[in-house]
């Protein structure tokens, strides 16, 4: 049957010699895994966060579908060429395809990682985007921290909440990467950060959401993001 859609691109590796098997977030039926014949020849708008009209065939037998058409619905003038906002786009890329494992239809999660991209690719100052990113995203899988106290300086990460009271036990982070959390909780991005700063603060984030989401494990993207961006 065949069936067009909305669909934010993940992953793509190859396949054969002119083929590719593409990870789409899609509008209507959440993680796709499609067949691109051919594709390898339109591959320049088949990049990290692209957003296109896919059209596709499903395939009763199989879960690979099968693409035979991409077309652009948004022009991303920078992402694709801007060396710093591809990495974050692979970053994102690869951080979603770990979060993201069902075929669900979720319209306000798609909507709000469409504004996010466009985002990333007007901002001029990104050096926050990847934190301020996964703490909005984090809202969406229902793991946001939590601001108990406003002054609070531990976050305890298996409980998910900010507050002036040490967690027992050592599953926790606290001082000034708590407080880049917390600034950026309240959208105050106006705080001095440091690239030191930013890159603790990435780390205790990323061993957030490895306590909360099963399937998330490493990243590949990760140390390239702390070379480039940190």
């Amino acid at each position: 049957m065949k069936f067009t859609d909305k669909a934010i691109l993940l992953n793509r590796i190859n396949y054969s010699e002119s083929s590719l098997i593409i990870t789409y977030y899609t509008l209507q039926n959440g993680i796709q895994k499609f067949l691109f014949q051919g594709g390898k020849k339109k591959a320049n708008n088949l990049f990290p966060l692209s957003i296109s009209e896919i059209t596709y065939y499903s395939r009763p037998d199989s879960t690979l579908g099968k693409v035979t058409a991409s077309e652009t619905t948004q022009i991303l003038s920078e992402l694709p060429f801007h060396p710093i906002k591809s990495t974050i786009a692979f970053f994102i890329a690869e951080f979603l395809s770990k979060c993201l494992q069902t075929e669900e239809k979720e319209v306000l999660l798609f909507h709000f990682l469409e504004e996010k991209i466009i985002l990333l690719d007007r901002e001029k100052d990104i050096s926050l985007f990847p934190i301020q990113f996964l703490l909005d995203f984090s809202e969406f899988l229902g793991i946001q921290p939590h601001v108990i106290s406003k002054t609070g300086t531990y976050f305890n990460l298996m409980e998910g909440d900010i507050s002036e009271i040490k967690p027992i036990g050592d599953i926790y982070a606290q001082g000034e990467p708590v407080q880049l959390i917390h600034a950026c909780l309240a959208k105050e991005l106006d705080i001095q950060h440091t690239n030191k700063l930013r890159n603790e603060t990435l780390d205790v984030l990323i061993q957030y959401f490895q306590l909360h989401i099963p399937q998330f494990k490493t990243l590949k993207t990760l140390e390239v993001i702390r070379e480039v961006l940190y």
